[in-house]
C-alpha cells in the first residue's frame, strides 16, 4: 500500500498534507520528532486495534512516547520509551497480551527499533 505526502515549506508556512488535503503544521513546538513518535503511537494503536477481539474491552488507552536522540550525526533516535495507560479493561491480562502483539507486530514499531532501543510499560488503571 503506497502512502504518500506533500511537504511545503516557504517563508510564510512549513506543513504537509496527506492525499486528502488535510495540513500539519511544523511549528517551533511540533517538529518533524513529534510526527515520528505520533505515527509510533498512531500504528501502535491501529496495530492493537486490528487484534483486539470484540470480547475485549476498555474505556480509554492513552500512549506517552518520549524519544531521545543521539549527540553523533546522524541525530537517529538512540531510546524510545512508549508508556500505554488503560482505562477500563475488560480483561487485563488479555490486554497486556495484546500489546506485547501489537509491539511485536507494529511496523512504525520495527521501523524504528532499527536504530533505537525501545522499552514499553503499561499501566491500568
Amino acid at each position: 500500500m503506497s502512502r504518500a505526502i506533500k511537504a511545503t515549506f516557504n517563508e510564510e508556512e512549513r506543513y504537509f498534507e496527506n492525499r486528502c488535503g488535510e495540513k500539519s503544521a511544523f511549528t517551533e513546538s511540533t517538529g518533524p520528532y513529534e510526527y515520528l513518535l505520533g505515527s509510533l503511537a498512531g500504528c501502535f494503536y491501529n496495530t492493537f486495534r486490528s487484534l483486539k477481539p470484540d470480547w475485549v474491552s476498555l474505556s480509554e488507552m492513552i500512549l506517552d512516547v518520549e524519544g531521545e536522540k543521539r549527540t553523533d550525526i546522524p541525530t537517529t533516535l538512540e531510546r524510545t520509551k512508549v508508556k500505554v495507560t488503560v482505562k477500563g479493561a475488560s480483561d487485563e491480562n488479555e490486554i497486556r497480551r495484546l500489546i506485547d502483539q501489537a509491539a511485536k507486530t507494529s511496523s512504525i514499531w520495527h521501523t524504528i527499533s532499527k536504530v533505537s532501543e525501545i522499552e514499553l510499560e503499561m499501566e491500568f488503571l
